[in-house]
C-alpha cells in the first residue's frame, strides 16, 4: 500500500522560503569564520558573468533550451547567496543581451563581446571573475561539472579548486579542476574561472539543468567555493593582481 501525502502550496512555499534562508545563513557561517572582520563590509568584489546572451545563444538541450538561459539564471542564484553575505557583486549581464552587437560587415563579435566583460572585471577592481557555462559533447554520456583556470595564474588555480571541491559534493562522480587556454583567463589582471555546469548534450543532466532547485543547488556550492577561496588569496602577499600571460 502506499500513502501519498499532497502538501498544499501555502505549506509547500513556507518550507522553501526556510530552506533558502537556512542555506543563506550556513553560507555566510563560512564568510564570518574565514574572512577578517574589515573585509566583511563590502570590500570584496566579485564579477559573475553568466556566458553568452542576446543573438549569442551558447549551445543547447535536444528539446532546443539555450544554454544563455541556464547561466544567466545560476549566475543570478550565485549573486543573490554572495549578496546576503556581504560580497560585493557585479553582473556582466543582468538580462538577456549580448555585450558586443553585430555589426554587419565587422567581424570579430565574439572577442569584441569577451573583451566587454573583461573590462567591466577590470573597472569593478574585482578579486574574482567566475565565468558561468554549460557545456556539449557528441558522445552523449558525458556529463559533471569542472572548472577551468589559466595555468600561469596561481590565484585562478586556487579559486578553481576551491569551486571544484564544492562541485564535487553535489555530483556523482568527481572531477579535478583543469587548466585551460582560453582569452577570458589570459588577461592581465583578471583572476578568473570558467565553470562548465554541465553538459547539455547529456539527457539527464540537461534536464537537471532545468531545474531550479538544482540550479539553486549549484549555485550554493560555487558560492561557497568563491567564499573559501577569498582569505587564502587575499593571504598571499603579492598574489593579486593577476600575472600578465
Amino acid at each position: 500500500m502506499r500513502i501519498i501525502i499532497i502538501l498544499r502550496k501555502e505549506k509547500i512555499l513556507p518550507l522553501i522560503a526556510l530552506s533558502t534562508v537556512l542555506a543563506a545563513l550556513l553560507l555566510c557561517s563560512i564568510l564570518y569564520r574565514v574572512i577578517p572582520a574589515r573585509s566583511r563590509l563590502g570590500q570584496t568584489t566579485v564579477v559573475i558573468d553568466p556566458g553568452h546572451g542576446g543573438i549569442d545563444g551558447g549551445t543547447q538541450d535536444r528539446a532546443g533550451h539555450l544554454e544563455k538561459d541556464i547561466n544567466l539564471d545560476i549566475a543570478h542564484k550565485i549573486r543573490a547567496q554572495l549578496v546576503q553575505c556581504g560580497i560585493n557583486v557585479v553582473m556582466t549581464r543582468e538580462d538577456d543581451i549580448e555585450l558586443a552587437p553585430y555589426q554587419p560587415g565587422r567581424s570579430g563579435r565574439h572577442r569584441r563581446d569577451l573583451t566587454a566583460r573583461i573590462e567591466r572585471a577590470r573597472n569593478a577592481k574585482a578579486l574574482f571573475l567566475v565565468s558561468i557555462h554549460c557545456d556539449w559533447s557528441t558522445a552523449a554520456e558525458r556529463r559533471g561539472m569542472v572548472a577551468f583556470y589559466y595555468y600561469r595564474n596561481p590565484v585562478g588555480k586556487t579559486l578553481a579548486s576551491s569551486i571544484q571541491e564544492e562541485l564535487n559534493k553535489i555530483q556523482p562522480r568527481p572531477q579535478k579542476a583543469v587548466p585551460g587556454k582560453y582569452f577570458l583567463l589570459e588577461q592581465p589582471g583578471i583572476n578568473g574561472v570558467i565553470v562548465e555546469v554541465g553538459f547539455l548534450s547529456n539527457p539527464e543532466e540537461a534536464a537537471l539543468l532545468r531545474q531550479p532547485d538544482y540550479q539553486e543547488k549549484i549555485a550554493l556550492a560555487i558560492a561557497r567555493g568563491i567564499l573559501r577561496a577569498i582569505p587564502a588569496v587575499t593571504a598571499q602577499p603579492g598574489a593579486v593582481p593577476a600575472p600578465p600571460p
